[in-house]
């Protein structure tokens, strides 16, 4: 696996791992809306109390 980043510029390797970290920031904000919407909807319909929402959220989303 590292044979296949040993041809690279530097600059393609760190515009690679600046692309990754950026993914990864978006997908973790992200996950953060989700998971607020979907808890909102569960408590607000009075599904399901809201600590047990926030608690298999939190579960379900890791």
């Amino acid at each position: 696996m590292i044979d296949l980043f040993s041809g690279l510029d530097a600059w393609v390797l760190v515009s690679l791992l600046l692309a990754l970290a950026f993914v990864l920031t978006f997908e973790f904000i992200n996950g953060f809306h989700d998971t607020a919407n979907a808890v909102a909807t569960v408590i607000y319909t009075k599904a399901m109390p809201p600590h047990l929402a926030v608690f298999f959220s939190g579960v379900f989303n890791f």
